[in-house]
């Protein structure tokens, strides 16, 4: 179930935010190639929003203007 419209609306314009214009305003580190981890989001966005994987699933999913995406990189092999 999708949480309400207000309630998306809000997580979609603070992903935007952090991830597009003002990292440093949550203490989010982005990679050389402009992309954080899911977990590093949820993690520094606290408390100032609660975030899900699946709710930002979702937002990336539904956003129209299509700005946000997600890849999945695998773990990097620990040499043993």
């Amino acid at each position: 179930m999708r949480k309400p419209e207000q309630d998306f609306t809000k997580v979609s314009k603070f992903l935007s935010y952090v991830l597009r214009h003002k990292p440093e305003a949550i203490n989010l580190t982005l990679d050389d190639k402009g992309w954080a981890s899911v977990a590093d989001i949820i993690e520094k966005a606290k408390p100032q929003i609660t975030l899900t994987p699946a709710l930002i699933r979702q937002v990336v999913i539904d956003n129209e203007k299509k700005r946000l995406s997600l890849i999945h990189i695998s773990e990097p092999t620990r040499p043993y």
